[in-house]
């Protein structure tokens, strides 16, 4: 019986916590403009190492079930600028299909509780992980439908990103958030003196404002892949790589979105604390990174595919 009653609690406090997660706001990782920079990253590394894979995921994007939102998108564009373009629309349409049956939002995050109060709640909401695997596989599969083969593709790009903001990743249970600030969602937090409050997470969707971020117009990217290492080399096995990736980005959620704990962020807009600049510039520094480094793993995913 006491089992029993055990299971019931840990499902009960699963259901609410899920609620908490999912219903404020339906969080997206990065600002449109940081997940348009993935694809087009990853677009410039496969015309880089493997052209023949942009040919072949151009193919299949003919048969998305959602083609007409791409072509209104693509505002006419051909050639090489209408094919990155493309990339980059692929990259946020699972963010661009919320609210239709395209969506799906548990399978943009996988967070983790990263204060002392993880022993009490060791799993982790949402599904990310286990549908990146499943995605990529569909992705790959050459016996797969092609419309469903594009779908597939649009998540692997999104849910890479996704998984490289890293309060996608994690969130806080405190006193102050007892049954946690949802990734951010309930912790409120101000850039800057006579900033507005905002919460915690849409201060880190937009890499500490949209003006810090490795944007995807006229070069940029390419520009910077020449300062940037080469792309990496996956493991043998892309599921144990993204399950690293994933550990790293809880990591930094510990270490730099929360400080280890330091961060005082509200939990109302009253409540709002102030952040300081040094925060605000970690912010920008390791966003930037994060983005660069899920377009350069999109771009290796995606190498090989036909």
């Amino acid at each position: 019986m006491r089992a029993l009653h055990l299971t019931r609690c840990w499902r009960t406090l699963g259901a609410v916590l899920m609620l908490v997660l999912i219903v404020p706001h339906q969080a997206s990782a990065w600002v449109r403009e940081g997940h348009m920079a993935t694809g087009a990253l990853a677009y410039d590394i496969l015309e880089q190492r493997d052209p023949e894979a942009i040919a072949a995921i151009l193919r299949l994007m003919q048969a998305h079930p959602d083609r007409a939102r791409f072509d209104s998108q693509l505002g006419g564009l051909t050639g090489r600028e209408g094919e990155r373009r493309m990339f980059e629309l692929m990259a946020i349409w699972p963010d661009a299909v919320r609210g239709t049956p395209y969506a799906h939002p548990v399978w943009h995050t996988s967070q983790r509780i990263v204060s002392s109060a993880r022993s009490a709640i060791p799993f982790a909401f949402g599904s990310a992980q286990f549908e990146f695997g499943r995605n990529l596989a569909v992705a790959h599969d050459a016996a797969a439908s092609d419309a469903d083969r594009a779908v597939a593709l649009c998540w692997v790009m999104h849910i890479v990103g996704d998984m490289h903001q890293p309060l996608h990743t994690a969130m806080w249970m405190s006193w102050r958030f007892p049954i946690t600030d949802a990734g951010g969602q309930w912790a409120w937090v101000r850039p800057s003196p006579d900033a507005e409050p905002e919460r915690l997470h849409r201060f880190w969707d937009s890499a500490g404002h949209p003006a810090g971020l490795v944007l995807a117009p006229s070069g940029s990217l390419e520009a910077k892949l020449e300062q940037d290492p080469p792309a990496e080399t996956l493991s043998p096995d892309p599921e144990t790589a993204f399950a690293h990736w994933v550990a790293h980005t809880r990591e930094l959620a510990y270490e730099v979105a929360y400080a280890r704990g330091r961060l005082r962020a509200g939990n109302s807009p009253g409540s709002a604390r102030v952040l300081s600049p040094d925060y605000v510039e970690q912010v920008r520094v390791v966003s930037r990174a994060q983005l660069t480094a899920a377009g350069r793993r999109i771009g290796a995913l995606l190498s090989g595919l036909r």
